[in-house]
């Protein structure tokens, strides 16, 4: 299997591979709610934002070391676990793409080293979901600019990233709501 040149990553200039997918396990039964992703060894993990720290500590969930990353204009938001060691960076503190926020580990409930990495398209400023089905989240894989299927192996080289490709985002509202939400607008009507 040929090595993909990822979009951006949590490593750079690191060949990684996809050890399990999202949001189905190897198994194509059990629910993951992130990618999990390894280089083999522990190396540095990288921002995938410009942003700041949402949270940074000891995860009693099973993620172990983690710590989450905000876009504060997109609100993309990134759950990185399993960490060797605590985070480099407290909440509050400001990162930018590529700044080293941690080593790859394997704290919490893992099997091995590697880097669990999680998704959530938030506005501005929220709090992480912690609360988001599995089956809802949006793909890392997609993010990323990878394929997501276990055993994909990929590179990114530390360039800054291009934006996604449409399509590859969300919508976070069906049109009928947008279309209600507009009509409430221009009537000043509340629908109950």
């Amino acid at each position: 299997m040929a090595v993909e040149n990822a979009r951006i990553a949590p490593f750079i200039n690191k060949e990684f591979t996809v050890t399990s997918a999202q949001p189905y396990r190897q198994d194509g039964v059990t629910l993951h709610g992130g990618l999990d992703i390894s280089t083999g060894s522990n190396d540095p993990v990288y921002s995938m934002v410009n942003g700041r720290v949402l949270y940074s500590q000891w995860n009693t969930g099973g993620y172990g070391n983690c710590i989450i990353t905000q876009d504060m204009t997109t609100g993309d938001s990134f759950l990185y676990a399993h960490l060797r060691d605590l985070p480099l960076k407290r909440v509050g503190d400001s990162v930018v793409v590529g700044e080293q926020l941690g080593i790859e580990g394997t704290t919490g409930t893992s099997t091995g080293i590697h880097l669990h990495v999680e998704w959530q398209q938030l506005n501005p400023g929220n709090a992480w979901d912690w609360n988001i089905p599995y089956i809802d989240r949006p793909h890392v894989a997609d993010f990323m600019g990878i394929t997501n299927v276990a055993g994909t192996r990929a590179i990114y080289n530390g360039e800054p990233p291009v934006p996604p490709t449409p399509g590859s985002r969300r919508k976070t509202h069906f049109k009928w709501v947008l279309y209600a939400n507009k009509l409430r607008e221009k009537r000043n009507v509340k629908f109950m």
